[in-house]
């Protein structure tokens, strides 16, 4: 069965941009490595996080997630069986002050969560909004 998990956190104190870097490429390649899709997002010291895939692999890395020391004060958005994946592989990006007005940025991320209900699409459009505009 497929898998989606969705949180967002915030970073620690400690972590520089080269730190947070590390992270979004890392993620990216474990979880195209894994069969995980999804999206990490990193903007003003929050991460926004997808993730899809088999039932006990999203499970395994979401209680990674739960014990990494390098954010805190998460927050679960939705944890749900899902039919088919928003996303064709994994992505992670780092908002810049810079990049943040990017309207079609944000159109980009919107496409991916189509597939997801009503209700759940709103609240991570909302969510995108907030890390994007």
């Amino acid at each position: 069965m497929r898998y989606a998990i969705s949180y967002v956190s915030t970073a620690t104190k400690s972590l520089n941009n080269q730190e947070i870097e590390n992270i979004l490429k890392n993620a990216e390649v474990y979880n195209n490595q894994n069969d995980i899709t999804g999206l990490l997002l990193y903007s003003e010291g929050n991460f926004f996080q997808i993730i899809e895939g088999e039932t006990e692999k999203v499970n395994f890395l979401y209680k990674k997630i739960l014990n990494d020391y390098r954010h805190k004060d998460i927050i679960q958005l939705f944890k749900k069986p899902i039919k088919k994946e928003s996303f064709d592989g994994y992505k992670s990006d780092f908002i810049s002050e810079d990049a943040r007005y990017n309207i079609s940025r944000l159109q980009n991320y919107q496409h991916y969560i189509e597939v997801l209900d009503k209700p759940t699409q709103k609240a991570v459009s909302n969510i995108l909004r907030a890390f994007l505009v």
